[in-house]
C-alpha cells in the first residue's frame, strides 16, 4: 500500500549513513519468514498512551497523545503520510513500543518521522528481550524528501533465535505501519506451565476412569 524500497536500496542507505554491526537489519517486510502483519486498519484515530491490544497478540504503548489509527500526518521535510491508510503516530518526540505475547525472531515495521528540515532527525529502533533487557539498537537517519507521499523504510531485526519480546521506534513524531513479525513462540516458563496443565488434566481424567 506504500512505496517500499528494495532491500538492497535500504541496505545501501544504511551503509552510506553509518556502519552497523550484524544482525541489525533494514528489511522489506516480505523478507520476514512466516510473517504476521498488523496494519491498524481496525482503529480510527484512537488517542492513547496504551497499553492497548492492536491485534495478533500485540500490545501498543507510547506517548499519552499517540494516535492508533491515524490516517494522515504532516512529516515536514519528509512529506505526507497516510491519505487513507491507518497507522500509529506519535504527535511529539517519544517512543512507540509494540510488545508481542511470545518471543519472536524477527520484527520490523514501515516507518518515517517528522523532519523540521531536509536531512534533520533520526529514528532509533530497539529490540528488547523477555526481561525487558535491551538486545540491540541502532539509529537511522531516515530521509524521504518534502514531496514524498507515504514514503519510508522497513526497519527492524532478524535474529538467530526467538528472543525478541518487543520492538520500539523512537524519534520526533514517529509514524509506524505494517508491523511485521515472525509468529511468536511461547516463553519457556509458559511452556512449562502448559505442560504442567496438560499433565494435571490427564491425571484427573485417569482418576475419573478409575
Amino acid at each position: 500500500m506504500k512505496h517500499i524500497p528494495s532491500l538492497l536500496a535500504v541496505a545501501a542507505a544504511l551503509v552510506g549513513a553509518s556502519a552497523q554491526a550484524a544482525p541489525v537489519i533494514l528489511a522489506d517486510g516480505s523478507v520476514i519468514p512466516d510473517a504476521v502483519v498488523v496494519d491498524f486498519e481496525d482503529f480510527d484515530g484512537f488517542i492513547t498512551g496504551g497499553p492497548v491490544a492492536v491485534g495478533s497478540g500485540v500490545t501498543f504503548t507510547g506517548n499519552d497523545e499517540s494516535v492508533v489509527g491515524a490516517f494522515v500526518a504532516d512529516l515536514g521535510a519528509n512529506g505526507i503520510w497516510g491519505l487513507g491508510n491507518h497507522f500509529v503516530a506519535s504527535t511529539a518526540p517519544g517512543t512507540l513500543t509494540f510488545t508481542f505475547d511470545g518471543l519472536t525472531s524477527a520484527a520490523a515495521a514501515f516507518v518515517n518521522h517528522y523532519a523540521p528540515s531536509l536531512g534533520k532527525g533520526n529514528i532509533t529502533v530497539s529490540a528488547y528481550g523477555a526481561s525487558n533487557n535491551l538486545l540491540e539498537s541502532f539509529t537511522f537517519p531516515l530521509v524521504t524528501g518534502p514531496f514524498s507521499i507515504s514514503g519510508g523504510f522497513y526497519l527492524g531485526f532478524m535474529r538467530d533465535t526467538a528472543d525478541i519480546r518487543s520492538i520500539a521506534f523512537s524519534g520526533n513524531a514517529v509514524v509506524v505501519d505494517n508491523l511485521t513479525f515472525t509468529t511468536p513462540v511461547p516463553e519457556p516458563t509458559s511452556l512449562v506451565l502448559a505442560v504442567a496443565g496438560l499433565a494435571a488434566v490427564g491425571l484427573v481424567a485417569r482418576r475419573r476412569r478409575g
